[in-house]
C-alpha cells in the first residue's frame, strides 16, 4: 500500500464518477482507523452524504450544527461591514461552499476567513467588535490578519492571501476591485477564487495531508470540474506574482491524489504550468512521498526543502525570507494597532 492510499481512498467521495456502492466497498475493506482518517481530513460529512454510515453521522451533525452559526454570522458581518463602507470577500472554505456543494453544510469548515485591505483592517475589526466578536490579536500572525470570536464562530480578518513578501505584488486591492455578489455575499471572481485555491494551501498547508486536509483538495476537484474561469487570465495572475510553481505543486498534489480518475483541466494546466525539469523532479519526489508530512514537526526543513522551491525564482524566494524577518520585527506594532479592540 503507497503513503498515498489512504488520501486516494478517502477522497472518492469527491468524485462523481465513484457509485456509492463503491464508496460503501472501499469501507467494507478498511477498519475503524480508516473512518477516523477521514473524519480528521475534513470529509466525513460527505461520506456520510454518500453512504449513510452511522459512523459518519457525528462530524456531519456537528458540521451542519457550525453552519447554521456561521450562516447567521456571515449576514451580521455582511450588515456591519456594508453600513460601514469597508469593502470586503468572503474567501477560501466559507466562499466555495456557497459555489460548489449542493448542501454546503457538507463542506466542513472550521472558520470564516475576509478578506480586506490593509488600509481598512482596523476600521473592519472595530465594525466586528461592534456585531459582537471579540478581537484575539496573536503575535505570530498580526502582520496578515486578526482572528476574531463570536460563540462558536471564528472569524480570520485578512488584510492579504499570503505572509508578507510572498508575492511580487500584493494583489488584495485589485481582487477586492473584482469581487462580486453572491446570495448576499461578497466573493473574490472566479480567476480570483482559483488563484487563492491554488497558492494559499502551497505556502500556507505546504501541501500536507493533515494540514491541508482532503476537504480542500475536494473544492480544486470541484471548481475545475464544474466552474467556468478565464484561464490566460489566471496565468497572467500567477505569473505577475511569481507563484505559477506554487500552483502547479497544489495541482500535482490534486493529480496525485484523484489517482485513476482523471479531470483533463487538470492535465492542460500541469502541462502548461510545468516548472524546469530539476524543479519538477525534486517536488514531484516531495509530493510523492509526502514528505511535507514527515516534516511537520521540521517548519525550517519544510521551508528549505519545500517551500523555497514553490517560488517561480530565487529572488522571490530571497525576498518572501525579508518579507518574514520585516513582519517579526514590526510586530509589536501591529499589535498596537489593535489594542483598543482587545481591551
Amino acid at each position: 500500500m503507497s503513503r498515498l492510499d489512504n488520501y486516494q481512498s478517502a477522497l472518492l467521495a469527491a468524485q462523481s464518477s465513484v457509485t456509492d456502492p463503491e464508496l460503501l466497498h472501499v469501507l467494507g475493506g478498511r477498519g475503524a482507523q480508516f473512518v477516523s482518517f477521514i473524519i480528521d481530513h475534513g470529509l466525513g460529512p460527505m461520506w456520510h452524504e454518500r453512504t449513510g454510515r452511522d459512523e459518519f453521522r457525528e462530524s456531519r451533525l456537528a458540521a451542519e450544527a457550525l453552519f447554521l452559526a456561521q450562516e447567521q454570522a456571515l449576514k451580521d458581518i455582511d450588515s456591519a461591514l456594508e453600513s460601514s463602507g469597508i469593502k470586503y470577500a468572503v474567501i477560501k472554505g466559507a466562499a466555495t461552499r456557497q459555489l460548489l456543494y449542493e448542501n454546503p453544510a457538507l463542506r466542513a469548515c472550521h472558520d470564516l476567513d475576509l478578506l480586506v485591505s490593509q488600509e481598512d483592517r482596523v476600521r473592519a475589526a472595530s465594525a466586528l467588535t461592534g456585531a459582537g466578536f471579540s478581537a484575539h490579536p496573536e503575535v505570530r500572525s498580526i502582520s496578515r490578519e486578526l482572528v476574531l470570536t463570536r460563540g462558536a464562530v471564528n472569524v480570520d480578518l485578512h488584510w492579504g492571501l499570503l505572509r508578507e513578501g510572498r508575492l511580487r505584488a500584493d494583489p488584495t486591492s485589485e481582487m477586492l476591485d473584482r469581487r462580486v455578489r453572491v446570495e448576499g455575499l461578497w466573493m473574490l471572481n472566479p480567476e480570483d477564487t482559483l488563484f487563492a485555491l491554488l497558492v494559499h494551501p502551497a505556502f500556507a498547508k505546504h501541501l500536507a495531508g493533515w494540514d491541508m486536509g482532503l476537504h480542500r483538495v475536494a473544492d480544486i476537484l470541484l471548481w475545475l470540474g464544474t466552474r467556468s474561469f478565464d484561464r490566460q487570465r489566471l496565468y497572467a495572475m500567477l505569473d505577475e506574482c511569481g507563484v505559477k510553481t506554487a500552483a502547479w505543486a497544489t495541482l500535482r498534489w490534486v493529480e496525485l491524489l484523484m489517482h485513476l480518475y482523471r479531470v483533463p483541466v487538470v492535465e492542460e494546466m500541469l502541462a502548461d504550468l510545468c516548472p524546469g525539469r530539476l524543479r519538477w523532479a525534486w517536488l514531484d519526489h516531495w509530493l510523492r512521498n509526502d514528505l511535507s508530512t514527515r516534516t511537520s514537526h521540521r517548519h525550517r526543513i519544510r521551508l528549505l526543502g519545500f517551500t523555497a522551491f514553490l517560488h517561480d525564482r530565487p529572488s522571490d524566494a530571497l525576498r518572501a525570507f525579508a518579507g518574514r524577518r520585516r513582519a517579526r520585527r514590526r510586530s509589536s506594532a501591529d499589535l498596537a494597532v489593535f489594542q483598543d479592540l482587545s481591551t
